[in-house]
């Protein structure tokens, strides 16, 4: 009785298992450095968030503390703490609503770059909005425009908020 015999081979067996193997290692590879890429996506929605509402709240008249009365304005504090204040008038100190902290995210606001003169290059540096009308104001009213940079340490990979005089705030 010859039955021929069937079934795979052992050079076919570690073929396959190699395969597998370095398409798995691949696949981890990009699996880790997405987790970072999402870090980032996230730190600009964000902050892009935090300057909406503060938008918003001067747009609506929001009540700051004990009075209507207030501007709102987003506090770049250095390269890795934002904060969402409002200045109530005739006090001299902001009242903080919110704060952005990515201390321990390896993401950090690497640069600062405007168009037009008079524009902040770097930290610290303050976005206020007029009550009522939302209108935004940068450090010189010449500052028409904001690139504001945030980069993973980790991976290197940066992202852009633009922030326009008019009102536009959008990420690329």
């Amino acid at each position: 009785m010859d039955k021929a015999a069937s079934g795979f081979t052992l050079v076919e067996l570690l073929v396959v298992i190699t395969i597998m193997a370095i398409t798995g290692v691949f696949a981890f590879a990009n699996f880790g450095s997405s987790g970072e890429d999402q870090k980032l996506k996230s730190a600009v929605q964000d902050v892009q968030s935090l300057i909406r509402q503060a938008q918003s709240n001067a747009s609506t008249n929001t009540k700051c503390s004990t009075g209507y009365s207030a501007t709102w304005q987003v506090n770049f504090e250095n390269a890795t703490t934002v904060k969402l204040e409002c200045l109530e008038s005739g006090n001299a100190t902001a009242f903080i609503k919110k704060t952005i902290s990515l201390t321990n995210t390896n993401i950090s606001l690497s640069s600062v770059i405007g168009t037009g003169s008079g524009c902040p290059s770097g930290t610290p540096f303050i976005i206020t909005f007029e009550q009522l009308s939302g209108k935004m104001n940068f450090v010189d009213s010449r500052c028409t425009s904001l690139t504001i940079t945030l980069t993973n340490s980790k991976t290197a990979a940066a992202k852009s908020l633009i922030i326009e005089k008019g009102g536009r705030i959008y990420a690329q």
